[in-house]
């Protein structure tokens, strides 16, 4: 909640300030650098891919040094991960994490080098998702040690469904939070480019004519 709050007083923030053009050689170094910072924290989205192989029976290449668990948990997991991986809550799941990835990947890049944002704001901007990111670390542990509870497949099928249900929840509530910050962002960028008159430019950049 603090977080989604303090990202809510940044697009206040943004919103308020007029429209900085990045002309000048020296901004354009420094958001080439932010960008160069955006791509840098993309390898902790790996976290989130982890996570999408667990749920989806398919845990080659994963290690128990990777995800901080002993062989002998490393193989419970498998067997449940595969048990567990056509239930349609685990199907919902991996797509909500795919649309995380898809933000990481696909939109983010569009903020950084979105020119309605001054290289100031855009490394404000690298830093609040680098922020929500730190906790992919937190939320796959949590998600691996709720799958693990049925390590002896001693639960019933109702027990089985409210775990995978929490499981569900939780990557939800942490998609929803990304999702909130990205929206807001996106709504900034809108209404500089409203004050502007240049809404036209805006939705080319973002394709929104597709």
């Amino acid at each position: 909640m603090m977080l989604i709050f303090t990202s809510g007083l940044f697009v206040r923030e943004v919103i308020a300030q007029s429209p900085v053009p990045v002309t000048d050689v020296g901004a354009g170094i420094q958001r080439e650098f932010q960008w160069t910072q955006e791509k840098g924290i993309l390898t902790k989205i790996n976290w989130y891919n982890v996570l999408i192989k667990a749920l989806n029976g398919d845990i080659k290449g994963l290690t128990g040094e990777i995800l901080g668990i002993d062989r002998k948990m490393l193989e419970s997991l498998e067997k449940v991960s595969a048990l567990i991986k056509d239930y349609k809550r685990v199907e919902e799941t991996r797509d909500i994490l795919g649309n995380v990835v898809d933000i990481y990947t696909q939109k983010l890049p569009l903020l950084i080098q979105d020119e309605n944002f001054s290289p100031q704001q855009a490394a404000a901007i690298v830093e609040s998702f680098d922020m929500i990111l730190d906790d992919s670390r937190k939320l796959v542990t949590t998600v691996l040690n709720t799958i693990l509870q049925d390590n002896l497949f001693m639960m019933d099928d109702k027990q089985r469904y409210d775990t995978i249900n929490e499981i569900y929840h939780s990557v939800k509530q942490h998609y929803g939070t990304i999702s909130y910050l990205y929206n807001k962002l996106l709504y900034a960028s809108y209404m500089k480019s409203h004050q502007s008159g240049n809404l036209e430019a805006f939705a080319l950049y973002y394709s929104l004519y597709r």
